[in-house]
């Protein structure tokens, strides 16, 4: 369904797209894609008590609104209510269970209330349905060292080293060569690639100075 709204939303005019949808919604009260895409632009806006009303009126529409019920998680997300994120995303879940965004969110959901055991399902399915994704690669690598599972750790992180400079996954590289091998030379190169991506990586300067003062 196109529309007219469409352009300004992906123009970034937000003010304006969000005059636009409140009259769509005044033309076509009962469409539950406007109240969809004015929580969305209020969201955007910061203005997340009306957002939140938004969705629910999209939900009240349509009870099995797989959008509505992402969108609102993904508010709830940002607000670090997780476990109402994770209830809703799961609602959406059931509907989508490949979507690799979905997965990746219900995984964060869960990493951040301590549940890494929960959160590797969805990090394996997200990264099945985008593999190449560096994001979802480097989070999911943060968790196998986490977890001790060096070896796709090792993968994980190398996939995101190989396709762009980052610091985070150097670093992490780095810790990882030094847990799995005890290998301080590959280390501290891995440490010095973080330091010259990211001049201000305290943790790569500190793992350096450490590891050499060590010799």
């Amino acid at each position: 369904m196109a529309l007219d709204y469409e352009t300004l939303i992906r123009d970034g005019r937000t003010e304006e797209a969000i005059e636009a949808i409140f009259k769509a919604i005044d033309a076509e009260p009962k469409e539950e894609a406007h109240y969809i895409n004015a929580g969305n632009m209020l969201h955007k806006a910061g203005k997340d008590e009306e957002a939140e009303r938004f969705f629910q009126k999209a939900i009240s529409l349509n009870s099995g609104s797989t959008s509505a019920f992402y969108s609102l998680a993904n508010l709830y997300f940002d607000h670090g209510r997780f476990e109402e994120a994770i209830r809703l995303y799961l609602l959406a879940y059931s509907r989508n269970e490949e979507d690799a965004d979905l997965n990746f969110m219900l995984a964060m959901s869960h990493m951040h209330l301590e549940q890494p055991e929960k959160a590797i399902q969805f990090f394996e399915a997200a990264h099945e349905a985008k593999p190449d994704d560096t994001g979802i690669s480097f989070q999911y690598g943060l968790l196998c060292c986490q977890l001790g599972l060096y070896e796709p750790a090792e993968k994980l992180l190398g996939k995101v080293t190989a396709a762009e400079k980052h610091a985070d996954a150097e670093y992490n590289m780095g810790l990882l060569k030094l847990m799995k091998y005890d290998d301080r030379k590959t280390a501290i190169g891995h440490f010095e690639n973080a330091a010259e991506i990211q001049k201000d990586h305290h943790l790569a300067h500190n793992a350096i100075k450490k590891l050499k003062e060590m010799k």
